[in-house]
């Protein structure tokens, strides 16, 4: 499109009138129409940049070679504004995050993208391919919102000032879905009990933690891109970073800390550092964690009992 507009600037310079009167030995005139189900579900895991669904319009208009013996208007009507998405070159829909691409096939086998915006341009004479079949590729371009991009006309490429042309329609409006994400606890994660092997009182004489047990909460889901867990809990006397014991044991209370990426970075009791996003793969979000006595004053023999309490946030 952009050597059509080209053109259109140069016959202007050479001041040829806008009236140009059509002369061609024939026109095109087919209409092709695209049909898709009537909904359509984008998933939230699919990637910004992959294709939602393709599909051919109907029908092949006969291939020709058309004479213009003399200068022809020639006008789109496109259904879309001048925008479109810089990595997939599709042009933004009525719903946020879809775009369409259009592929047209000339009379040689030539396969180009069209602009889909209206525009205009006189054709010198000379002979032209008339198009001959089309396809439509649907493209997430960002957050999906569900909507609805409607049935109509949506190119039309018009040869002088007739009604003929080469149109492209879609023959029914179609519900671009984005699904709502869910994502649960683990059965066996939902009321979990940590255990940690004994140590001794001793063990904090040149220590402030020990007795360190890594384990794992696993968050199943549908439709989800990453699942943020949130923990809360009781903040332990003099140290709110802790998570406070409720079992017999002085001086002690409860170290919470994730591991992600290969180091350690502590859960605090206080609500400041208290949540860790993970992203979802394979319809799983695995946090890696890890729990620990920790000395909180003068510690004394007995027992550990401290709650954590987590919860689930995603998208």
């Amino acid at each position: 499109m952009k050597r059509v507009l080209t053109g259109l600037s140069i016959l202007l310079g050479l001041g040829l009138a806008l009236g140009a009167r059509a002369d061609c030995v024939s026109y095109p005139n087919s209409t092709h129409t695209l049909t898709l189900p009537a909904t359509i579900t984008v998933p939230n895991s699919l990637a910004v940049g992959g294709v939602i669904t393709r599909a051919h319009f109907s029908g092949t208009a006969p291939g020709q070679l058309i004479r213009c013996p003399s200068h022809t208007w020639r006008t789109v009507i496109g259904r879309y504004p001048q925008v479109t998405d810089p990595s997939t070159g599709a042009y933004h829909t009525e719903v946020q995050g879809v775009g369409i691409r259009i592929t047209i096939t000339d009379a040689r086998g030539v396969t180009n993208a069209y602009g889909l915006f209206s525009q205009s341009t006189v054709m010198p004479p000379g002979s032209y391919y008339t198009l001959t079949r089309a396809e439509a590729t649907f493209y997430k371009i960002g957050p999906v919102t569900t909507g609805v991009v409607p049935s109509g006309d949506i190119f039309l490429d018009r040869w002088g000032s007739g009604p003929n042309g080469f149109l492209l329609r879609l023959g029914n409006s179609v519900r671009f879905v984005r699904p709502v994400a869910t994502c649960d606890l683990s059965v066996g994660d939902v009321d979990r009990t940590i255990a940690l092997a004994p140590v001794k009182v001793s063990d904090f004489q040149s220590a402030t933690s020990a007795g360190a047990r890594n384990f794992e909460l696993t968050a199943n889901c549908s439709d989800a891109a990453q699942v943020t867990f949130r923990f809360t809990g009781s903040p332990a006397p003099g140290n709110d970073r802790l998570f406070a014991n409720t079992g017999t044991a002085g001086g002690i209370a409860l170290r919470l800390y994730s591991r992600l990426n290969g180091g350690t970075q502590d859960i605090l009791a206080n609500g400041t550092d208290s949540s860790r996003t993970v992203a979802v793969s394979a319809n799983r979000a695995v946090l890696p964690l890890g729990a620990a006595y920790h000395k909180n004053g003068t510690v004394s023999q007995g027992s550990l009992a401290s709650t954590a309490t987590v919860t689930l946030t995603y998208n």
